[in-house]
């Protein structure tokens, strides 16, 4: 599979536009890092960026498949399915740059075998649109990030009362933030997986232990090389390997929040850590 849309005229798109033909918008991705968010896309998209046999966008997040017919949204960025392929053809200077991680993380030049992308709402994609991104590329491979839904809660939390420059001495704030749809939604693995499991291939859905950033950086890394079908040690231990990436620092959770969060959450705290336990895909 080069990553091209399969050339099937009588396939049905519910949601995503193009212009013309499927078989000519462009390369289509080979997998997707879905998310969902503050589940360490971020480590992992800096992590693979600089593989010299993985092809990630200079954007980290494109949110087309999520602002699908919302042209009023803030992430609203490609109209049609051609805008957004666009992301994966580079200007000469960027392939220069490119090449020059790569010869320092790997002593190789860039040669992708597959492409990608990290968007962290996608993990929460409505199962038609999910529908749309598998007809476009059957073969594609999705990676889940799976973190302890009250540790991603609070995290979450945490980044939206500073970015709106709320007191973070304030449980309420928190928690008004926490009983908010969106965050029932992002702990609820099950679901997310479900989804995406009834549309790919078996074998094609990866769950990545969020701890293992801390605890086994260079086996996650590896590990999911081996899933996308890449070298697994070609490349050395670069900085973004032992570091964490946008983190929120600030207060520790009050106790009324934690008694919330524990109670809210713990039947998805259960099915989070029997998604991790289960078998991972073949290679």
């Amino acid at each position: 599979m080069d990553g091209r849309p399969p050339e099937a005229p009588t396939r049905h798109l519910n949601h995503v536009r193009h212009r013309g033909p499927l078989d000519q918008a462009g390369r289509f991705p080979d997998f997707l890092i879905l998310g969902p968010q503050r589940t360490g896309t971020t480590w992992l998209y800096h992590n693979l960026r600089k593989h010299p046999e993985i092809f990630l966008p200079a954007m980290k997040e494109t949110f087309f498949f999520s602002t699908l017919g919302r042209p009023d949204h803030a992430h609203f960025r490609f109209p049609y399915l051609e805008d957004y392929l666009a992301v994966y053809r580079e200007p000469w200077k960027r392939r220069i740059k490119r090449n020059y991680d790569c010869l320092r993380s790997s002593f190789r030049l860039s040669h992708p075998k597959v492409y990608g992308e990290a968007t962290a709402t996608y993990a929460r994609l409505k199962e038609s649109v999910i529908a749309d991104i598998v007809a476009l590329n059957p073969d594609l491979r999705g990676v889940l990030m799976v973190r302890d839904p009250v540790e991603r809660a609070w995290s979450h939390a945490k980044k939206e009362i500073q970015k709106a420059g709320l007191a973070e001495d304030v449980a309420e704030n928190y928690l008004t933030f926490i009983k908010r749809n969106d965050q029932s939604q992002c702990a609820d693995y099950k679901t997310m997986a479900a989804r995406w499991s009834r549309h790919l291939k078996p074998g094609r859905l990866y769950f990545a232990d969020y701890r293992r950033i801390t605890t086994d950086p260079l086996g996650l890394r590896r590990d999911i090389c081996l899933f996308l079908g890449v070298s697994p040690d070609v490349m050395r231990k670069t900085r973004h390997l032992g570091e964490r990436v946008n983190t929120t620092g600030g207060t520790s959770m009050p106790p009324e929040v934690k008694k919330y969060l524990e109670s809210r959450f713990a039947q998805e705290r259960l099915e989070a850590e029997a998604l991790i336990k289960q078998p991972q895909a073949t290679y």
